[in-house]
Order: structure tokens, then C-alpha cells, then sequence
């Protein structure tokens, strides 16, 4: 979803391609510093490494927290799609007790109508075709 809507690419492309020209750019930096001391250079080195490490730090949380919002909204569309799919089921099962009480029904009227129909059969054996 998110994908489609970025034009294929991950939310956090973006934030890692920051993170890439960053990174760039303070080597340029530390390569610039030709003549300074080892120390100065060790000391900018150790704060853009900081500074890396605590946007890296910033992007692994906000991953982790789009993955638990996407994790629990898929679990709720799951529990929710369970309960309709039971409520589906329970209806299914309502309306098959009802459909076989109907045919239990017009099964016993059948076979009462048959036998109304041969006790008539009888009757008319036994009186007389003239009168």
C-alpha cells in the first residue's frame, strides 16, 4: 500500500538515501581537512559517526513503529474478519436447521396426504359403485 502509493519505492527510501548523501558529505569533509591535526580529524570523525549512528537510531524506531501499527491494524482486520466469517457460519447453520425442519414438514404432510389418499382408495372400494 504504501509502496504503491510512493511509486514503488519504500517509505524509508527516502531516509536512507539522506543518510547516504550525509554520510558522503561528511567524508568530504574529513577528506578536506588535509593539514589539520589527527586529533581534530579523529574528534569530527567520532561526531559524524554519532550523528549517523542516532539518525540510523531515529529511522530503525520509526520502522518499528510503523511495523507494530501495520502489525496491529492487520490483527484487528483479522479478528474482525474472523467474527463476521463466524456470524456468516452461524447464519449458514440457522438457516440450514430451518430449511430441514421445512423439509421434515412437507415430508409429513406427504406422507399423511398418502395415507388420507388410500384410506379415500379403500372407502370407495368397499361402497357400492352405483350408489
Amino acid at each position: 500500500m504504501v509502496i504503491a502509493q510512493n511509486g514503488g519505492q519504500p517509505y524509508t527510501d527516502e531516509w536512507f538515501t539522506e543518510l547516504k548523501r550525509q554520510r558522503l558529505s561528511h567524508q568530504k569533509e574529513v577528506e578536506s581537512l588535509e593539514g589539520k591535526s589527527n586529533m581534530e580529524i579523529s574528534k569530527l570523525k567520532e561526531n559524524m559517526e554519532r550523528s549517523y549512528d542516532n539518525q540510523l537510531k531515529r529511522i530503525t524506531d520509526m520502522v518499528k513503529l510503523k511495523l507494530t501499527q501495520t502489525t496491529t491494524r492487520l490483527e484487528q482486520q483479522l479478528a474482525e474478519e474472523q467474527a463476521a466469517r463466524l456470524k456468516a457460519e452461524e447464519n449458514a447453520q440457522i438457516a440450514q436447521e430451518k430449511s430441514n425442519d421445512e423439509i421434515r414438514k412437507l415430508r409429513e404432510n406427504l406422507e399423511s396426504a398418502k395415507r388420507e389418499t388410500e384410506e379415500l382408495r379403500k372407502q370407495k372400494v368397499d361402497k357400492c359403485a352405483i350408489l
